[in-house]
């Protein structure tokens, strides 16, 4: 049993607070400690996910109140990677941080797998770690600044820096605290933009909300879903099926966060398979929580939102509604239990059905102001009668009733009782419903014949050729006009032309963009252009273009080359030496995607770079 072990401080990892008892406890050897903390000299230094934490509670000083689960829920990175877990497999990660093998743990999680790889070194706030020192009279490693893609401390507003502790290979065994030396104060930390800072804020919030909230875990469906609900409501799925606009998302959503910004966060959407397009479509597996943040983000949610949902898509939100017959006792109460729901043009529509018989329909989003009446009900025709034999005028009976006084005198005139009434005033609105909707159609697609527009809709046309032959005859395309109005035809060659100078002229636009270098792709020059569809979906007519892109569209490793001129041509400016690290990070290159010792020889080879490696480059870190 150990003889003390530290107070853990707020957001510290567990990785920290054992290095911070290997400081105080003087000990030389770090195999040795690790024998007397879990038992186990064989025990790796992991810092987001350690594991035996069972076997350290057990050794600790008897007065200690920590626990099992206070060490994993608010000292680890447990509560972030298995927020999106099923309960059994989120189960088992426990389990295994309790009393497992490490590689279980990143394999069950999903990491392993992940296009979001973990961070190489242990990073820190050099603010946070001044007030730590203020407060506390050491600095600590904190938990929030080792999650993945988020680089920027958004309470000082300035990027994290990495300390010189290395997270896998040489340190394996060694937990090692932050002090003067690993985590100097004295580096420059670099400012965020403002426009990433709001940015960083909301994904940063929406990680403290994982870390700190022990929500519920959910299966998979349950997230599905959530999403499906959020993108009928945003107008990006059909109301009553799970199709999603994955060509609008796409742009909506690069447009929202910027391509630079998701390649930042590794989560760029360029592939054709990408995360968003999976996460968006029914599936069984896991995906990293940072991109479930993005989406979120993005859909204008939070984790609260997610975890605590339990309602589905109602576009005309909970009963119960109004009904809207002026001639009710109930007039514009909440009396209304259920909703029909149907879809016309990928637009939801309401159907209410009232106790006293008043039908009404209502597009979703609009204002109950424009209802359409599909039936007025046995209570609105008896106070029609009613205030008709009542001596009221004509007039004051449509304002009472809500109608038109042409509805009013048109029906009553000719009705011999309420039946006759009630089934002249529904012909009638079906009627006036019909005719909008025929001359809808004819604006929306001027070049049909009416047989052509017979066909879109022929439940419309037939009950127009049955009920109101001689308008369908007036207000239908006749075969002359028919004839005489061609379809307009493209001409591909002079279009081909055309958009080949265009995208000549966005190539170079792209190119000369200050900062960061932007990959030329298809993608990219469609949206400098404007002419995104033309780019993607019609080069076969467009022989010219097509070859033009072929020759100036980038492969990732010709991207990453002109990343890296760029970088080195930044650096210089600076007028300082740096490190094939810097030289890296500035680039946003990978090392594993790049063989440095290629790139000085190919840069050296140019006669305007010519020794810059030899020159600029300083030793390795």
């Amino acid at each position: 049993m150990l003889v003390f072990f530290p107070t853990p401080y707020p957001d510290e990892l567990v990785y920290s607070i054992i290095g911070r008892y290997k400081k105080w406890s003087g000990e030389p050897n770090h195999r040795n400690m690790l024998q007397h903390i879990f038992g186990d000299k064989h025990i790796s230094a992991s810092v987001d996910l350690p594991s035996k934490i069972g076997g350290l509670v057990e050794r600790l000083p008897i007065t200690s109140q920590i626990t099992v689960e206070q060490l994993i829920m608010e000292h680890t990175l447990f509560p972030f990677y298995s927020a999106f877990l099923p309960a059994g497999q989120a189960d088992a990660v426990f389990r295994s941080m309790v009393e497992g093998i490490g590689n279980e743990i990143y394999s069950r999680l999903g990491i392993m797998g992940s296009s979001v790889r973990r961070n190489k070194l242990i990073r820190y706030c050099k603010e946070c770690l001044s007030r730590d020192i203020e407060i506390y009279g050491e600095s600590y490693w904190h938990r929030m600044h080792q999650i993945p893609g988020l680089d920027v401390c958004v309470e000082h507003g300035i990027h994290l820096l990495d300390s010189e502790i290395h997270i896998h290979g040489e340190n394996k065994y060694k937990f090692i605290a932050a002090d003067e030396w690993n985590s100097p104060l004295n580096c420059v930390a670099k400012e965020t933009q403002s426009s990433d800072i709001v940015k960083y804020q909301l994904l940063s919030d929406s990680a403290k909300m994982l870390l700190r909230n022990r929500y519920p875990n959910r299966a998979f469906d349950w997230f599905e879903q959530f999403y499906w609900n959020k993108l009928k409501e945003l107008g990006y799925s059909s109301v009553l099926g799970h199709k999603v606009d994955q060509d609008r998302l796409y742009v909506d959503f690069i447009s929202y966060f910027g391509e630079e910004f998701l390649e930042r966060l590794q989560s760029g959407i360029h592939t054709k398979n990408n995360w968003l397009k999976q996460l968006t479509r029914k599936h069984q597996r896991t995906f990293h929580p940072l991109r479930h943040l993005l989406f979120l983000q993005f859909l204008n949610s939070t984790p609260d939102d997610m975890f605590l949902y339990n309602d589905f898509y109602k576009p005309f939100g909970n009963g119960p509604w109004q009904c809207l017959n002026p001639a009710a006792d109930h007039y514009e109460r909440y009396v209304i239990n259920e909703v029909a729901l149907t879809v016309k043009d990928r637009i939801a529509i309401g159907t209410y059905h009232c106790s006293c018989g008043f039908v009404y329909t209502l597009r979703a989003g609009e204002d109950v102001k424009k209802i359409r009446v599909k039936q007025f009900g046995l209570t609105w025709v008896e106070e029609c009668k009613r205030l008709v034999d009542s001596g009221m005028s004509v007039k004051a009976i449509g304002r009472r009733l809500g109608v038109s006084v042409q509805t009013i005198k048109k029906y009553l005139d000719k009705a011999d009782g309420r039946e006759e009434v009630e089934l002249q005033l529904v012909g009638e609105i079906q009627r006036n419903e019909d005719r909008v909707e025929w001359v809808a159609m004819q604006k929306k697609y001027p070049f049909l014949s009416r047989t052509e527009l017979r066909e879109l809709n022929p439940t419309l046309f037939n009950r127009l050729y049955r009920s109101d032959r001689q308008w369908l005859e007036l207000e239908s395309p006749s075969k002359v006009s028919k004839r005489v109005t061609p379809k307009p035809r493209v001409n591909w060659e002079k279009r081909d032309q055309e958009l080949l100078e265009k995208i000549k002229r966005a190539v170079v636009a792209i190119q000369a963009k200050e900062g960061k270098p932007k990959q030329i792709s298809k993608s990219s020059i469609g949206h400098e252009i404007d002419h995104k569809s033309l780019v993607d979906k019609h080069l076969d007519k467009l022989p010219l273009t097509e070859a033009y892109l072929k020759l100036v569209v980038e492969t990732n490793e010709q991207y990453r080359w002109r990343r890296i001129t760029w970088a080195i041509e930044e650096l210089k400016r600076d007028g300082r030496k740096f490190s094939k690290w810097d030289l890296l990070r500035k680039a946003g290159v990978r090392p594993e995607n790049v063989d440095l010792k290629m790139i000085e020889a190919k840069l050296n080879s140019k006669d305007h770079l010519r020794g810059t490696l030899t020159w600029y480059l300083s030793s390795d870190k």
